[in-house]
Order: structure tokens, then sequence, then C-alpha cells
């Protein structure tokens, strides 16, 4: 007897229950979602709304999103539906921003992430209430909430940018165990030497020349060739942010701007980034990605993925839905 094919939304909605213990008509939206952000690379409502698997009129479903949006997910939900993407062990861990407007509307995002393959690993964010810089508390809160949503993780290091710097946030980082990994500014320096400043804590400095021929100081715990190249992997969060923007699903154009509904928004984007790199993770392993003479990859990994998924959405048939099915995202806790 043929296994019956189900459709992909019934196939994914079973895959996320685990992760995500929402009530059956939350649960519902969220796959609907995440598999219309994959087959129309937007996260505009008015736009997804014609790309849901959802009853009723256009009108209907609309307001349907627009409803299910303004609903906070609990910060542990996203958390451990991420991390089931990663092999256990010691985490290191990408603090950057990613920022935009919308007229005069700042949207400035606080992002947390892994440090994964070539791209990081989304974790937790949050929506900065101004342009620019974040502050020493709101660094403090923001690295806390990943802390209680994963305690029996180990995390190894902190990979930042210039703009990650102070003394609270060394001595924050320093009493909660985790081993800085951050480039100071060229102008933080002291005494006759130029010597590049300490923030009152235990750690090593070193100094050396970027690809751009800039002089790169380093603040870090170890050996400096090991923290130069995991410093390194920083890279990986600005290929995430542009995976998620321009090059995958267009998170500027989502037109919202209040904080929840961002978050809803990236929390619904986010698992469709990972989905997208798991099934590109999957193919490579039985063919894989073809280099160029360079060395690079043809193809980056992410839109391999998500070119496969959408392909496969598109074109709706019994084979297209075992393929998704044998892509959906399991868990086993």
């Amino acid at each position: 007897m043929k296994t019956r094919s189900r459709h992909p939304h019934d196939s994914l909605q079973t895959a996320l229950r685990c992760a995500f213990p929402l009530d059956g008509r939350r649960l519902e939206v969220l796959t609907a979602l995440i598999l219309a952000m994959v087959q129309a690379r937007s996260v505009v409502l008015y736009t997804l709304k014609t790309h849901v698997h959802l009853p009723g009129s256009f009108d209907t479903r609309y307001q349907r999103l627009r409803r299910f949006v303004r609903f906070e997910f609990p910060d542990h939900f996203f958390v451990r539906f991420a991390l089931f993407s990663l092999p256990d062990g010691e985490l290191n861990l990408i603090l950057d921003r990613t920022n935009w407007k919308l007229g005069k509307q700042d949207v400035n995002i606080l992002l947390l992430s892994a440090v994964w393959d070539s791209f990081s690993l989304p974790l937790v964010w949050a929506l900065l209430p101004h342009g620019g810089s974040s502050s020493h508390q709101e660094r403090f809160a923001h690295l806390l909430r990943f802390v209680r949503c994963c305690s029996e993780r180990h995390i190894g290091s902190l990979l930042a940018d210039r703009e990650f710097i102070g003394k609270s946030w060394f001595t924050f980082l320093d009493q909660h165990g985790i081993a800085p990994c951050i480039r100071l500014p060229a102008t933080a320096t002291i005494g006759t030497g130029k010597l590049p400043v300490s923030y009152g804590v235990s750690s090593r400095l070193c100094a050396t020349k970027n690809t751009a021929d800039e002089v790169l100081y380093l603040a870090y715990r170890g050996y400096a060739s090991v923290n130069l190249r995991r410093y390194a992997q920083r890279w990986q969060a600005e290929n995430l942010h542009s995976a998620l923007k321009t090059r995958g699903f267009n998170l500027e154009d989502t037109g919202l701007t209040q904080a929840e509904r961002v978050s809803t928004v990236l929390t619904c984007v986010s698992a469709a980034f990972i989905w997208a790199y798991v099934t590109c993770q999957v193919l490579a392993a039985k063919q894989p990605v073809k280099r160029k003479e360079d060395g690079y990859r043809a193809v980056s990994v992410f839109r391999l993925g998500l070119d496969h998924l959408q392909d496969l959405l598109l074109h709706p048939s019994l084979s297209s839905w075992r393929a998704l099915q044998a892509l959906m995202p399991s868990f086993d806790w």
C-alpha cells in the first residue's frame, strides 16, 4: 500500500508542534506564514495573504495575519527550535545590530546569534526604541534573556565589533564566565606607546592588519591565533542579515515598525531561514555544491536551499509534497 502524501502545511504543522506548543489556530497561522515566506520570498503581510494556506477570503486571511503578528512568542520557543540545528557542546555567540528606516521611523534590531556555518544562527533579538548603538543595560538584558532560556549550554565566547565595548560590559561578560572576542577601536589607546586600552578585567590584546589594511585590535582570552580565526566568523552575522533582507526574504519591506509585530515577523522569517539552510545541508550531503575557479561556492548554501524549497512549493504535485515532507524539520525532546 502506497504512503499517502500530505499537504506541506499539514506536514510542517506537525513538525513544528513540539517546538512551538501554541494553540491550534496560532500554530496554523505560523505554519502558513513560514511556507508563504519561502514561496513568495517576502514578509509583507498584504502580499502573503495570497500565498498562505488558510481558509476564507483575501480580506479574512489578511486580517488574520495582522492579528497574529500582535502575538509575542515566549523567548524559549524559538531558542529551542533554533538550537536543535546545532550540535551539542560549547556555543560561540555573535552580538550585532541590523537597522533600517521606514520613513522617519527607525527599525533598530539588536540580534544575538550563534556561530553556525557560513551563516550565523539567529537566537534572540530586541527592537531598540531608538536609532544608533545599544546601551550597556540593553545588552545586559538581551544576553540574560538567552542565558535564562538556555542555561544548560555553555557559552564559550562572545564575538562582537567595536560598537560593543565599555568597562561595565566587559565586567558583565567576566561575571558570567563569557570570554570576549571583541574588536576594539583603533582610537582606544593609552600611554605614549599608543597601546589599546583595557576595560578593567583580565584579558589579552593583540593587533594585526585585516584585508582592508586596517589595524585590528582584539580583546580575547586564550591564544591569539585561535581567537583571530574565531573573530573572522563574526562575518557570519552579516551573511545572516543579508539572507533575512535583500538576498532572501526582504525583511526591510515589512512596513511594520511596532516592536512586538516586527519581532513576530522575525520569528517566522528566521524559522524559514533555518529550514532553507538545513535543506541545503541535506542536499549538499548528497551532492557537493559546485565551486568556481577561485574556490568560492557558485551559489550560497542558503540560496540553494531556499531555491529548492521555493521550487517545490511553486510546483505542487504528489512527488513535490513527498520531497517537502522528507525535508521537514524534526524534533525529539
